[in-house]
């Protein structure tokens, strides 16, 4: 048996792939100035404030402070207010993914609801800030 040399040893490692975005729907980045809070409640009596990062018509990415990350696993349900223009929504999702002091929910209810001439929920939300971030941009 041989002694494989240098390159062939690197040659059979795994080449790290750039994961392709799987989303179907488009994401509004939302800046801190724009301030997207939300509320989120897991469980009894339990709150945590949070800040969106970003936002879809399925789900949201919320940032927490350290001392207010929600203690709750992945799939969760969970309920999540958005305050937006003065008014709120509550919004029943799932976690669906944590990174650190960010939390990733999805909102299934909305995504599965047949379609009816109702509004989405989130229409107006997402409707205002593509409006700011195309004016952003010019």
């Amino acid at each position: 048996m041989r002694n494989a040399s240098l390159l062939e040893i690197d040659s059979r490692r795994p080449v790290p792939v750039a994961q392709k975005d799987r989303r179907m729907v488009r994401r509004l980045s939302v800046t801190p100035q724009q301030a997207l809070p939300v509320v989120i409640r897991c469980g009894q009596g339990i709150v945590c404030k949070g800040r969106v990062i970003n936002v879809s018509v399925q789900g949201m990415l919320v940032e927490f402070s350290i001392d207010q990350v929600p203690p709750v696993p992945v799939s969760a349900k969970v309920d999540v207010k958005l305050h937006y223009l003065g008014d709120s929504i509550w919004l029943p999702g799932l976690v669906r993914h944590r990174m650190g002091r960010k939390m990733g929910f999805h909102f299934p209810a909305l995504v599965n609801q047949p379609k009816r001439n109702v509004k989405h929920p989130l229409a107006v939300v997402l409707h205002s800030l593509s409006r700011a971030v195309a004016s952003s941009k010019n």
